[in-house]
């Protein structure tokens, strides 16, 4: 195995596997598949509420770094963490159609996206929750992930696009399908802006997805980069659950 900046592998060093597995694959492969069915039954034998419950201390250290950040961004700029991703072999209406209707609506399918998915619970279950009657704004999805290095919790309202950041990059003409909406700290404050666009491929089955979550400018740029990083894995684990789900087997 030869150097690589993602694994953080020292130049001059690598590994040659010689006699192994009859599987065909590299060692960071397999690990992958292991990885995720330890993280898979982890998350499964301690249930949202307690993985909630054992990530307090990071949400707590999340909070404040969010309240700094937010604090340090009087003129309530934002600017984006977008990738580009092209799918072949489904298409834009069969994929938005099974993340809407079956996703959305299956907690582990939503974990699976990401492992640093750490509690999602569903609109079904999330819709409007207001604890105090209705007082306090209403949200569609509470979220428990990483962004970036800071394990936060946030709410998501999926709403028209509000904010200058999407407005100034929303194109409907190139992209007819947008999914928009904007999360909020637990101390009810707006530190993220969601501007998904999605179009179909005109010559073949398949669509190009523009993927962006715009987060307040003071926000240090390792947030930005990983959140770029995350969208990648997030939708690319979507898109092969739904070609799967779909089109192979039952996932």
């Amino acid at each position: 195995m030869s150097s690589s900046r993602v694994l953080d592998w020292p130049a001059g060093f690598a590994t040659q596997v010689t006699l192994g597995p009859t599987t065909s694959g590299i060692a960071e492969e397999y690990e992958l598949v292991f990885a995720r069915r330890a993280l898979s039954k982890i998350k499964a034998r301690l249930g949202l509420e307690a993985t909630e419950r054992l990530l307090q201390p990071d949400i707590d250290e999340s909070n404040a770094f969010w309240r700094q950040v937010l604090a340090d961004n009087p003129t309530n700029e934002f600017r984006p963490a977008r990738v580009e991703l092209a799918i072949n072999g489904l298409s834009m209406d069969e994929f938005l159609g099974w993340f809407r209707e079956r996703c959305q609506n299956r907690v582990p399918w939503m974990l699976a996206a990401q492992p640093e998915h750490w509690v999602v619970v569903s609109p079904a279950a999330a819709a409007n929750a207001n604890a105090d009657g209705g007082s306090s704004p209403g949200y569609h999805e509470k979220v428990n992930e990483n962004l970036g290095p800071w394990i936060s919790r946030f709410f998501i309202t999926f709403a028209p696009p509000s904010h200058a950041c999407q407005l100034g990059e929303l194109d409907a003409e190139a992209y007819p399908l947008q999914m928009t909406g904007y999360g909020r700290t637990d101390g009810g404050q707006i530190n993220g802006y969601v501007l998904h666009q999605f179009r179909p491929h005109a010559n073949s089955v398949g669509f190009d997805a523009n993927l962006c979550i715009h987060f307040p400018a003071p926000a240090p740029e390792v947030l930005f980069e990983q959140h770029r990083q995350h969208l990648v894995v997030e939708f690319t684990n979507r898109a092969r659950h739904c070609y799967r789900d779909t089109k192979v087997e039952t996932f």
